[in-house]
């Protein structure tokens, strides 16, 4: 055969048909074709004429369209091959050995993988490889040279087209999120983080509730939403309530930090907003007769504020504790028994821990009868509550009641001397707390380290941090015994019923 290569007519063709059964060599015998009027045949014995290295490493050149990629027909089994484009240098299909099995668009038994490759070098490696750009049909091929060309230029650039087409979908994730509503994102926020906080639905309603910081802006991107617009309303909220209004730019704050770290906006929009009022530490305390007076308008109010008032009044346990009270955390003994017990579990509790509270005769009476009240729905597991299933909200409008009655009461004394009755001096629930701690240390001489567990404080009236440290006693007996002490008191001199059954906790040396 190779003299037969020797003929003159023969090597007249010879360098043509060199590059052509170099491009050819690679496919199998069903895909060639006869080429420039040279026979199948010659083709085929001038590729057995190369070097195999030579034949191994050749990538056949065609101008691709889409009409070829069409036709392209499946490698044997096991194999691939590519065919390099003319238009685009390293741009390439690669064709695998999967057939079509229907007669889809006239495509059976045609290749079924057809994908788009760029062979280049890609940084950091300084050998050529191959990348897929897309797969046929889903991409079309004009659109996959646009790819190859744009991947080539970032290649010149010193860029990773991965690493860019990364960053470019990190950025359209950012402005997906942006096209959510404030809402949407406040409900993402309060699943995967207010859920798991004690006060997380009290958060929520300062942020988008009836009065909440963001509840004008909920149909807007939160993007979208400006520090100038925050303040504005931020003004609104501290003219009626100045406190709250901190409040609510704390939980803005952190809710905007969760949102730059979960990429959904780039900047908090509230973070250099100033406090708008400044905080002083409250020392407002209520006189013994200031307590009668609000000890007479809680009766008043009926259930379940009116018990619910005087049990604070009695029991200065924090007012969200005592609201959420729940049946089964109480023991209050047999109808013989004077006292009870309440256990506070530790997910209820500022401080995360877990609380034996000793009820005086007076407190378990109120707990008692607030249990038996008509107005109770009697299936509810809450002492108060007015739903049955949730416990009793809506705090502020009960003050604003009581203090009406207060008035009211007042008005009735100077009625006959024709005098305007002076108003109460601002007060808050809370400040029942600080009322038991003035006055049980003062009158009744209660140790202070004593008031703050019952307060549940951290025992801050102890000066040694060691001892805050490690003294984890509970101090039941000494609580129980100061609890009793106040409720001889309050029966004394708010109740205006005489008792000698409980004396005054004698001061130390006396």
């Amino acid at each position: 055969m190779v003299s037969v290569m020797r003929f003159h007519e023969v090597s007249i063709h010879l360098s043509i048909m060199h590059n052509t059964a170099k491009n050819l060599a690679l496919l199998s015998p069903n895909h060639i074709i006869t080429f420039h009027g040279v026979t199948t045949k010659l083709i085929q014995c001038v590729a057995l004429m190369l070097p195999q290295s030579e034949i191994a490493m050749s990538t056949p050149k065609e101008e691709l369209t889409a009409k070829r990629l069409e036709k392209l027909m499946p490698a044997d089994p096991g194999k691939r091959y590519e065919i390099a484009d003319t238009h685009v240098k390293g741009f390439r299909v690669r064709v695998g050995d999967a057939a079509v099995e229907s007669d889809a668009r006239g495509r059976k038994g045609k290749a079924a993988q057809v994908s788009y490759v760029l062979l280049g070098r890609f940084k950091p490696s300084a050998n050529p490889t191959r990348r897929t750009l897309g797969t046929f049909p889903e991409m079309g091929l004009a659109d996959a040279r646009r790819k190859a060309i744009d991947w080539k230029a970032l290649i010149r650039a010193g860029i990773d087209p991965a690493e860019e087409a990364n960053r470019i979908r990190i950025e359209a994730e950012i402005v997906r999120q942006n096209r959510r509503s404030l809402l949407e994102v406040l409900d993402q926020y309060e699943r995967e983080k207010l859920d798991g906080l004690r006060r997380g639905k009290a958060t929520r309603r300062a942020l988008d509730g009836e009065c909440g910081l963001l509840t004008d802006f909920l149909n807007r991107e939160p993007s979208s939403i400006t520090r100038s617009e925050i303040r504005t309303v931020l003004r609104r909220r501290a003219g009626l309530s100045p406190i709250s209004a901190n409040r609510q730019l704390a939980y803005a704050n952190a809710f905007f930090n969760w949102c730059v770290v979960e990429e959904i906006i780039a900047e908090n929009p509230a973070r250099l907003i100033p406090r708008p009022a400044q905080e002083v530490p409250r020392d407002r305390h209520h006189s013994l007769s200031e307590l009668a007076e609000i000890w007479t308008a809680a009766e008043d109010l009926g259930y379940p504020f009116g018990p619910l008032i005087l049990l604070l009044i009695v029991l200065p346990m924090r007012r969200e504790e005592l609201a959420a009270l729940a049946i089964m955390e109480l023991d209050l003994g047999d109808d013989d028994a004077i006292e009870g017990v309440w256990i506070l579990p530790s997910d209820r509790t500022k401080r995360a821990n877990a609380l034996r509270v000793p009820l005086s005769p007076l407190a378990r009476l109120i707990i008692k009868g607030a249990i038996a009240d008509e107005g109770r729905p009697k299936k509810s597991q809450f002492v108060f509550t007015t739903t049955g299933k949730t416990s009793v909200s809506g705090f502020g409008k009960a003050k604003r009641r009581l203090d009406r009655i207060i008035q009211q009461n007042r008005a009735k004394i100077t009625f006959d001397s024709g005098e305007e009755p002076e108003p109460m001096a601002h007060w808050t629930f809370h400040d029942l707390r600080t009322t038991f701690t003035t006055l049980a240390c003062e009158e009744l001489n209660v140790d202070a380290a004593v008031a703050d567990r019952i307060l549940n404080h951290v025992a801050t009236a102890t000066t040694s941090k060691i001892m805050r440290t490690y003294n984890k006693s509970e101090l039941f007996g000494p609580r129980r015994q100061a609890l009793n002490a106040w409720d001889c008191l309050i029966q004394e001199h708010v109740i205006g019923q005489m008792t000698d059954k409980i004396v005054p906790i004698r001061a130390v040396g006396t």
